[in-house]
């Protein structure tokens, strides 16, 4: 009984200061939830501002939009390309 009331004894401190943890990510949780909206406010006024400064385009901030190539393959018969949408595979 003596070893059942120590291993209690050591559990139960570092149950209550895991309780308090979890207590504390709560409220930080909130805070934090609280708090995200005004900072994504400062964020996007800051960029308004960088952008209105230094003449940024969209092309400069996300890239230039990649072209599509169409997929080609060698056609089976004369060695020219041909586009894999307009292949006929049963020929």
């Amino acid at each position: 009984m003596k070893l059942f009331r120590a291993t209690l004894d050591h559990i139960l401190p570092s149950m209550a200061t895991y309780l308090q943890l979890l207590a504390e990510r709560r409220d930080l949780d909130e805070k934090i939830k609280l708090a995200r909206p005004q900072a994504a406010r400062e964020a996007l006024e800051a960029a308004r501002a960088a952008i209105a400064e230094f003449g940024f385009t969209p092309a400069d901030l996300f890239g230039k939009p990649k072209k599509k190539k169409k997929p080609r393959v060698r056609a089976p018969n004369d060695q020219s390309t041909v586009d894999t949408r307009t292949m006929d595979l049963f020929e």
